[in-house]
This record gives structure tokens, sequence and C-alpha cells, in this order.
């Protein structure tokens, strides 16, 4: 049997301040103007310095390895292999290599099927290993498993509880915009997003939603969801990038506009699309959609994601097991 290894992937992010002008160089293929340079620099000051995703993936990595060992109690080895800054992809798989490893599975941390996120990196992930003769197995994404929708569930039923009393307010799903120019037809991630929030949706006893919904608490705003009782949800997007042209939507801020223009006196933010922290969720969401919500006189509550919970991963590694 081929001795088997696990490679945990991602986009990754800097691990210091000095760290972000490089990986944005990285990230957009050029070097990014100073002016956006401070503008992220500032951005990641407020959030501790540095992007968590690399101490998370770190954490995973090892947890995964444990509940992946042998009989004998001996972990699977796993590597942390970023795309775009340390530790790189290119490195954990020469480590995995050098440790014995002929056959590596490897975990997206990207919870949803897009050619941005997940194709990007199954692209890097193969001209890296082609050379090392790995043979590499993609484990199944994290939003195909029961335990990330029960997980979020159960996050979003928190922060509800966290807006007591909390009738009138409308749960918020999001997800990163992806420029549409990147989409194609019947796109899986756009259908991924909508089969989970339905999912976490039906756990919470809401209604099923459908396209275009909001009519019944808003004048103009229409997304995927239900304005139906007994809570209104929707699907809106966020953290959207500098690059021109039409980006998916609505994003979350029409939808802080359009609770505060309708008198909506609370909003609850489930970031479907993150299955970690990052600038995403801990600046985006928790200091700019916060802010924004606030100062409209709305009430704010953000989910946690799953980040290194063990009932996911878990799940993750039998996912993992039956692999063979």
């Amino acid at each position: 049997m081929k001795r088997t290894g696990l490679l945990i992937t991602g986009f990754g992010g800097p691990d210091s301040i000095d760290a972000v002008a490089p990986f944005m160089c990285n990230l957009m293929g050029r070097e990014p103007s100073d002016e956006l340079v401070d503008r992220a620099c500032l951005r990641y000051l407020s959030i501790g310095g540095s992007s968590p995703l690399n101490d998370i993936a770190g954490s995973i990595a090892v947890k995964l390895g444990e509940l992946l060992g042998d009989p004998d109690g001996q972990p699977m080895i796993a590597e942390v292999g970023m795309r775009y800054w340390h530790p790189f992809i290119e490195d954990a798989l020469g480590r995995l290599k050098a440790a014995g490893c002929e056959r590596v599975v490897v975990l997206n941390l990207a919870a949803f099927e897009s050619k941005v996120a997940t194709g990007a990196c199954r692209q890097s992930i193969t001209e890296a290993a082609e050379p090392l003769g790995l043979e590499v197995v993609e484990a199944p994404l994290i939003s195909e498993l029961p335990a990330f929708v029960e997980y979020l569930a159960g996050s979003t039923s928190v922060a509800l509880a966290a807006l007591e009393p909390n009738e009138g307010a409308v749960i918020a799903f999001t997800a990163h915009s992806l420029p549409v120019s990147d989409l194609v037809d019947d796109d899986p991630y756009v259908k991924g997003l909508e089969r989970v929030a339905q999912a976490i949706a039906g756990r919470l006893v809401l209604e099923h939603g459908e396209h275009d919904a909001g009519e019944r608490v808003f004048e103009t705003f229409r997304a995927f969801g239900t304005s139906k009782a007994p809570r209104a949800w929707y699907l809106v997007y966020q953290s959207k990038g500098e690059r021109p042209g039409a980006w998916l939507g609505p994003d979350l801020g029409e939808l802080v506009t359009a609770c505060a223009e309708s008198g909506v006196p609370g909003l609850v933010v489930c970031p479907i699309g993150f299955t970690t922290d990052h600038m995403e969720t801990l600046y985006d969401l928790d200091i700019v959609a916060a802010g924004d919500a606030l100062d409209s006189g709305i009430e704010f509550a953000r989910a946690s994601v799953p980040n290194d919970e063990d009932m996911v991963l878990e799940a993750l590694a039998t996912a993992i097991r039956a692999l063979g």
C-alpha cells in the first residue's frame, strides 16, 4: 500500500506586516501600488497584524493527522502548503515526498468549487506533484459534509440568541463575491452556495428559498432566499475585489442599507463561504459590516466559522478514510 500524506491548502495569507506587499504581489501577479499596500496593512493591523489562516491551517493539519493515524497511534504525516504565501504548495509536497509519501490527499480550505480558488490551487498542485511522482487525490469539498451545515446552523442559532429579543431580525448568508466573467453556465460556486444556504435554513426551520425574494420586507432589495415568516433570510456576497467589471451580487452592504431603510431591527451574518477566519470575516464582517449596521441603528451579530472545530474535522477524517 502506498504511503499517504495529507496536504492542507488554500490561498494563504501574510504572516506579518512586512509580508503584506509580497503576498499581494503573488496574489495579483503584479506589483501593487503603495496606496493599495498601505490600505491592506491598516486592515491587517486592525485584526492583529497578520492573517490567522496559517495558524488555523496548522492546527487543522495536526488534528487531522492524529485522526487519520494508523492503529499503532502514529499520525498521518500532514503538511500545510499555500498558493500565494509561505509555506508554499511546492515546498509542502517536497516535504511529503522526502518523508516517503507516494500518495497525497489534498484538502482545500475553500469550501466551494470555483475557478479562482479550488481550480487555481488544483493547477498549482498538479504542476508541483507531477515532477515528484506523487499521486494526488482530492478530499471532498468541506461544504459537502453534513457536519458543515450542522455547525453553521448551530453557530447561526448562537448568533441569533445574542440578539435577544430578535423578532424581525434578518439572516444574511454570505460568501466571497467573484467576477461574473469567471463563472460558467450553471456555475458550481453559486449552486453550491444556494444549496448550503437552503440546507442551513431548513435546519433552522425556515422557509424554502427562491430567487428574487425580498418583496415582503423591502421595496427594492431582491436576492435568493425568502421574506416569509418565521424569519427572512438571503444569500448575499461580500469582499468584492478591485478588478473592473460585474461581480456576483447583491452585496451585503446593499442588504444593510435596505434593512436600515425598512426598519429591520437586527442582522445576523452567517459567512457560509468561509471555512476559516481571515481578513474577510475578521475585518470585512466584524469591523466594516458590523460598523455600518450599528451606525444605521441595526443590531448585528456574526456566526462563527468552523476553523479547527472537532465536529467538522471528525467528519472530514471519515470522508478521507473512505477514499481508501
